[in-house]
C-alpha cells in the first residue's frame, strides 16, 4: 500500500491521482449559494439520476420511488427531469415527503410492507407482483449496481449551474470537521436527511 499523505490545516496544495476524472473545474466561488446542490452531483443526485435512467423513466412512466432519504428523493427529481408522467414516493417523514412533491412526486404512499404494496396497486390500478417469475414473464425488470455519478456530471450540472433544480435542498443540518461524527449518528437516527459538512 502506498504512503499516506496528511492534508494539514492551511495546506496550500494537494497530489489527488487521477483529477482529470475526478475533478470538475466550476465557476463558482467557495461561498457559493449553489454550493450544496453542487455537492450533490458527486453524490446522492448522480445516484438517484443513476436509478432513474436504469429504470428506463421515460415521459409515459409510472415510477414508484420507495424509501424517503437523500437518494430516493433525488431519484424522484430525477424521474420527474426525465419526463415521468406519475412518481409515488414510498415514505412516512412528513418533511421530507413535502420536499418529495416539490421535486416532482405526484403521490405519497406513507404505508409500508404488505399495506404499502396494496395501496401502490390502489393509487396505480396496477397488479406488481413479486420478484419471480411472474415480473419475468410480464417483461418487468429489476435492475442494480454501482451508480457512475461522474457520467452523469455533464448533463445534470447545467441545471444547478441555472439555478433550475436544487438538489441541495436535501442538506438539512450542516456541521463543522469535528462535528462528523455527530452528523453521521444524526443521519442513522433519521434526524436529519443529509448533513453538510462545513469546514
Amino acid at each position: 500500500m502506498p504512503p499516506r499523505r496528511v492534508l494539514q490545516p492551511g495546506a496550500e496544495l494537494i497530489r489527488v491521482p487521477q483529477a482529470a476524472g475526478t475533478l470538475v473545474t466550476l465557476p463558482v466561488g467557495e461561498d457559493s449559494a449553489l454550493l450544496p446542490s453542487l455537492l450533490t452531483l458527486a453524490d446522492v443526485y448522480g445516484t438517484g439520476y443513476h436509478a432513474a435512467k436504469r429504470a428506463n423513466v421515460t415521459p409515459r412512466t409510472t415510477v414508484t420511488v420507495i424509501g424517503d432519504g437523500a437518494v430516493g428523493l433525488l431519484a424522484v427529481l430525477s424521474a420527474r427531469q426525465l419526463g415521468a408522467e406519475r412518481i409515488i414516493l414510498m415514505g412516512r417523514h412528513k418533511a421530507r415527503t413535502d420536499l418529495g412533491r416539490e421535486f416532482g412526486a405526484t403521490e405519497v404512499v406513507a404505508e409500508r410492507g404488505e399495506e404499502g404494496i396494496a395501496k401502490v396497486r390502489e393509487v396505480t390500478g396496477g397488479d406488481e407482483g413479486p420478484i419471480g417469475w411472474d415480473m419475468f414473464g410480464r417483461n418487468l425488470t429489476l435492475t442494480g449496481g454501482p451508480a457512475p455519478v461522474r457520467a452523469y456530471m455533464d448533463q445534470l450540472l447545467p441545471d444547478v449551474l441555472d439555478g433550475k433544480v436544487e438538489p441541495g435542498n436535501v442538506f438539512d443540518r450542516s456541521v463543522s470537521l469535528d462535528e462528523v461524527p455527530d452528523g453521521y449518528r444524526a443521519m442513522d437516527r433519521r434526524e436529519a436527511l443529509k448533513v453538510l459538512v462545513r469546514p
